[in-house]
């Protein structure tokens, strides 16, 4: 065949469009990337929850972990200072404070092939410094005794329905400490209790409400409440405000 004969059969497959055939990558899984730094508790339990897959790690240090998952939605929690139930769920067993909860929980859309997600551990509760006051010889040592209807946090870390309770015996010092757990209402109750004898029972949940506190805030503030008794009443305080009110018996 001569030259010419071979460009007028070259030149008409030079003009075709130019095609390639691409990898359908619809089944394969999506890296995932979860980053964890600034951690404020150790260990974590971080737990990748799907249709069909779950994995769990417990993490002591900062790190990046990379897992493959399938392509699709996922629920990706880590939980640090508490150990949570089989559905994601922390409870706090009545007649005891709340543990000291960090918290992250998200839904994932996986159905990119790359997903970098950070981890930020958010905390969960609230530490109640209770400081009473009164004069001299004011009265037999007395409990404190708070309760709710906050039982606990649910995976996403909204609260949970149930039973809360907590009895406190002030220090020497007048001083109490308990942890919280967030709140969906201002439904708290404090109790004086002398001798087993409740004495007086106030709307610590209006109380707290009353101070500002946002109990819907990602990282939970800590809190402090004066308490000054004297032989006829309790007058309860903040930096913003201050209310007393009378007790139902001499102390």
């Amino acid at each position: 065949m001569s030259s010419d004969g071979l460009l007028r059969l070259l030149v008409p497959l030079l003009l075709l469009p130019s095609c390639s055939i691409k990898e359908n990558r619809a089944a394969c899984p999506c890296a995932l990337t979860l980053e964890l730094a600034g951690l404020p508790v150790r260990p974590v339990v971080l737990d990748v929850v799907g249709e069909g897959y779950s994995c769990v790690e417990v993490v002591h240090t900062d790190t990046v972990i990379v897992l493959p998952v399938p392509k699709g939605e996922l629920a990706v929690s880590a939980v640090g200072g508490a150990l949570a139930e089989e559905d994601g769920s922390v409870l706090i067993p009545e007649g005891e404070e709340a543990p000291p909860l960090y918290l992250f929980y998200a839904d994932v859309s996986t159905e990119a092939e790359q997903v970098v997600l950070p981890i930020v551990l958010r905390k969960q509760y609230c530490s109640l410094e209770l400081l009473f006051t009164g004069p001299p010889g004011y009265g037999p040592p007395f409990e404190v005794a708070v309760e709710g209807f906050s039982g606990g946090w649910r995976p996403d870390g909204s609260p949970a329905p149930g039973a809360f309770s907590r009895r406190l015996l002030p220090a020497a010092d007048g001083r109490a400490v308990l942890r919280l757990p967030r709140q969906g209402d201002d439904s708290l109750l404090m109790h004086i209790v002398f001798s087993d004898r409740i004495v007086r029972t106030f709307a610590l949940g209006s109380y707290i409400a009353a101070s500002g506190y946002d109990w819907t805030v990602p990282d939970l503030d800590d809190l402090t409440l004066h308490l000054d008794i004297s032989v006829t009443s309790v007058t309860i305080s903040t930096d913003l405000w201050s209310r007393t009110e009378e007790l139902e018996v001499w102390i």
